[in-house]
């Protein structure tokens, strides 16, 4: 590093703030000039919040802010503060106009070169942020340790979680302020009633060993052949997603291509008989995460274990099952969804 690069780069601990409007492209879709209106009186609100709590505002382009906050009580205080603060200005506008934030919130090393930033922990505090409920807030381990008990919220333990694009998990927190109520519905179940055609792109093999790849393919193939034998749900075949293997275009692009609404991606590690699978549930038309689970079993229950993340998908996506379709799910598979009976995507 050269003398000028010593004087405009340095490195320090930091706690880092990603925000992001949630729905923000219906939004703007349906109506842009209020949209923009929102999303400016937002801002404004949001800089004046991390300024008030000792941080930098770093970024905010479009719907996305990031912060930067010397300590780790700094940054929580402020979210929890936001949060409350967005709630109460959202509480004045019609369901359909609200802007909620998600946030997720890290304590890491960063690169400061001038007024940006740079480092791991930004991207961790992102994907953090993609696990948060809309008004809500997902924190590190590292936060829960350093603001655990200093103020007015308590952390659920959301456990071990494999980010994308990150090489080691991350124990996920969610940050419940003690003035939060349980957060409306409505509008999430609207969502995720409309899916109805979904796309299961080919799971990453992690475990460093290329000879594992067929293993990770025949876990990909079967979750796809599960997922198929629901009628109502359309379900990409495996010589289309096979394609995409490896592939570097975003999920939106992909969603796109394939004509569909929902994606689901994931990895699989396995170690001698102990296999880690990770499943995600995203709405490629917001590009959010539904859902995200970690399972950890014996390599001799992957079957079962195949059959359980397509119960949890089709939960997650409410579907309403035929007499047809109970019975071709039977056994395990369709016993539950006879027994739940969920209601949300009609029959054509």
């Amino acid at each position: 590093m050269n003398g000028m690069d010593k004087e405009t780069a340095l490195r320090r601990l930091a706690a880092i703030l990603s925000a992001d409007a949630v729905a923000y492209t219906r939004l703007m879709a349906e109506d842009e000039g209020a949209t923009v209106r929102t999303i400016n009186a937002y801002r404004e609100t949001l800089a004046l919040l991390v300024t008030q709590n000792g941080g930098r505002l770093i970024d905010f382009t479009g719907d996305n802010c990031l912060a930067e906050f010397p300590t780790a009580l700094d940054a929580v205080r402020c979210a929890i503060e936001a949060q409350r603060v967005l709630a109460a200005r959202n509480a004045g506008l019609a369901v359909s106009r609200r802007m909620d934030f998600r946030m997720g919130v890290h304590l890491g090393d960063i690169r400061v070169e001038g007024d940006r930033i740079f480092g791991t922990g930004i991207n961790v505090a992102a994907r953090l942020r993609e696990l948060a409920e809309p008004g809500g807030i997902c924190g590190s381990d590292a936060i829960r340790e350093q603001v655990e008990g200093k103020l007015e919220c308590r952390f659920e333990d959301l456990g071990e979680q494999l980010l994308k694009n990150l090489t080691r998990p991350v124990r996920v927190q969610r940050v419940v302020p003690a003035y939060a109520a349980p957060p409306a519905q409505t509008e999430e179940v609207e969502v995720r009633a409309r899916i109805r055609s979904i796309a299961v792109l080919p799971l990453e093999n992690l475990s460093g060993d290329p000879a594992q790849e067929h293993f990770v393919d025949g876990i990909t193939e079967a979750l796809i052949s599960d997922l198929a034998k629901i009628g109502s749900l359309r379900v990409v075949s495996r010589t289309s997603v096979r394609q995409y293997k490896g592939s570097q275009k975003s999920l939106r692009e992909i969603a796109r291509e394939l004509a569909v609404e929902g994606v689901i991606e994931g990895s699989v590690v396995r170690e001698g008989d102990r296999v880690r699978v990770t499943v995600q549930l995203i709405d490629a038309r917001e590009d959010r995460h539904l859902w995200v689970e970690q399972y950890e079993r014996d390599v001799r229950g992957i079957l079962a274990l195949q059959s359980e993340i397509a119960r949890t998908v089709a939960k997650e996506i409410r579907l309403e099952l035929t007499a047809r379709e109970e019975a071709l799910l039977a056994g395990p598979l369709g016993r539950w969804f006879a027994r739940v009976r969920r209601i949300g995507i009609p029959e054509d």
